[in-house]
């Protein structure tokens, strides 16, 4: 008897680490997998363009098939942590070792949606700022001009001589 429960404690806790259960304040990261692809790179696209073109135009494909050679994979998984998975699908094809078509459509907010919501919170603040024409208030880089009659805060340099090889 507490052997089954034991060995069924064990495939709980096993199942249990393969679940998608997401803890309250736990930090999850976020994980960003192929190549984005916008509505104006897909526009860029002509017929006839070469191989070389389009891989300017849209970057490196994430997937080509070594039986397919004619049809690039643009793939995009991105898994948020705290937001839901954002999925994006390119193909394209080529005829003849030149550009013909592509299938699949670029997510209208792509780079809204895989950009995390601090960073277009610090954006929001940015602009605020630049639309006030207001400064950031920053210490300064360099340490302030020492005072010529207050004593030096720091001991005076001392020289150590090298050992010698």
């Amino acid at each position: 008897m507490p052997r089954t429960i034991l060995v069924s404690l064990l495939f709980a806790a096993l199942l249990a680490g393969c679940s998608s259960l997401r803890f309250p304040g736990v930090y999850r990261i976020d994980i960003p997998q192929g190549n984005v692809v916008s509505q104006d790179m897909l526009a860029e696209l002509e017929p006839g363009m070469t191989p070389e073109q389009v891989r300017f135009v849209l970057g490196p494909p994430t997937l080509t098939d070594p039986f397919t050679p004619d049809t690039w994979l643009y793939l995009l998984h991105y898994q948020p942590g705290k937001a839901d998975t954002v999925k994006q699908q390119v193909v394209v094809y080529f005829e003849g070792g030149r550009y013909s078509r592509y299938e699949g459509q670029a997510l209208a907010d792509v780079r809204e949606r895989t950009s995390g919501r601090r960073d277009r919170e610090l954006e929001l603040r940015a602009e605020d700022r630049r639309r006030d024409g207001g400064t950031v208030d920053q210490e300064p880089l360099n340490d302030p001009e020492p005072d010529p009659g207050a004593p030096p805060s720091t001991p005076e340099a001392t020289t150590v001589p090298l050992p010698r090889s």
